[in-house]
């Protein structure tokens, strides 16, 4: 973590708080939309929100991971990060 400015850390730990409430949300919100178009109301937007969690637990692990290894993570461009960047 030597070569990572304390901004791109601070940036990176102040991301977690927004991952796990994005992701219920976003899956719940789909679930919602389905539940509403096949008229199942509430059970897709259990099951979604269920799977949003754990979905955002497991992008959580996988920044915590990334951070405490001082690396860019397997989804940001970098150069020792994932992504096309290509060679």
């Amino acid at each position: 973590m030597a070569d990572r400015s304390y901004a791109r850390v601070l940036a990176d730990v102040l991301s977690f708080g927004w991952v796990l409430p994005a992701s219920i949300g976003a899956s719940a919100g789909v679930g919602w939309l389905l539940d509403r178009l096949l008229g199942l109301f509430p059970v897709l937007t259990f099951v979604m929100g269920f799977f949003g969690f754990f979905a955002g637990v497991w992008q959580l692990w996988r920044e915590v991971i990334a951070v405490s290894r001082g690396d860019d993570g397997p989804d940001k461009p970098g150069p020792r990060g994932g992504g096309d960047g290509g060679g």
